[in-house]
């Protein structure tokens, strides 16, 4: 069972649709800017009522966000956290807190997407220098949480699933540009900063599932998202 229809939900769909024994939450709130109350609420009205109806199932999966390691200003940080412990009631819950994910999604609100559109249209926008971001590609996610889930059988845990490395804001906006192949109109404040990831525990699981990191890991994974993205957009412009 797969509850959401977002890009979470569609990667997750072909290793969980068909089973009776597991429930994906992949739904919510997708923008992490969000402060609307009522959004939270929502969500979590109907995290509850999947929790009932699937109350027996052998896995309930939910995503967290591993922005809870860091500020816990951000009121969507502290709903995301508030539904960890609504979830971590379910006998048989599985917790997987992702960074910024990479994947074919139309949410204006991703950092990827954001950063994309911005130099698409030519358009002016800001990023903080002292800025890191990890980034994921969700197929990668997919592949550890298949080989944490479904083949070692981890319940009850909440894990960071993650990139080993994370990137600089201009490294981020510089392999846009090259993939794109248009210069970016950006000024660079004097803000920002980072928070520590622990991915010890996925390090076994994610070199076994064939996942590799390192520090050419990103630019291929902009590279499968945005390439073509990049050729539709300015020859149908």
């Amino acid at each position: 069972m797969i509850i959401g229809s977002g890009m979470l939900a569609r990667a997750f769909a072909h290793p969980f649709a068909g089973s009776r024994e597991s429930c994906v939450y992949a739904a919510g709130v997708s923008n992490s800017n969000c402060s609307d109350q009522r959004e939270f609420d929502r969500e979590r009205d109907r995290l509850m009522i999947a929790m009932e109806q699937h109350r027996l199932v052998d896995l309930f999966l939910y995503f967290g966000t591993c922005s809870a390691n860091g500020s816990l200003n951000s009121p969507y940080v502290q709903h995301k956290i508030r539904m960890e412990k609504i979830v971590a009631e379910h006998p048989r819950y599985l917790i997987l807190r992702l960074p910024q994910t990479a994947g074919k999604t139309e949410n204006p609100h991703t950092l990827l997407n954001y950063i994309f559109t911005r130099i698409i249209r030519s358009e002016r926008f800001q990023i903080w220098k002292n800025a890191r971001r990890n980034i994921i590609d969700v197929d990668d996610v997919v592949r550890i949480a298949v080989g944490l889930a479904l083949e070692e059988g981890v319940r009850r845990e909440c894990i960071n699933v993650a990139n080993f490395s994370d990137y600089s804001m201009s490294d981020v906006v510089a392999i846009m540009e090259k993939v794109v192949g248009k210069k970016a109109i950006f000024d660079s404040l004097n803000k920002g900063d980072t928070y520590p990831i622990d991915t010890l525990r996925i390090d076994r699981v994610a070199r076994r599932c064939g996942v590799v990191f390192g520090s050419d890991y990103l630019e291929p994974v902009i590279i499968k998202y945005y390439e073509f993205r990049a050729y539709e957009e300015i020859s149908f412009s």
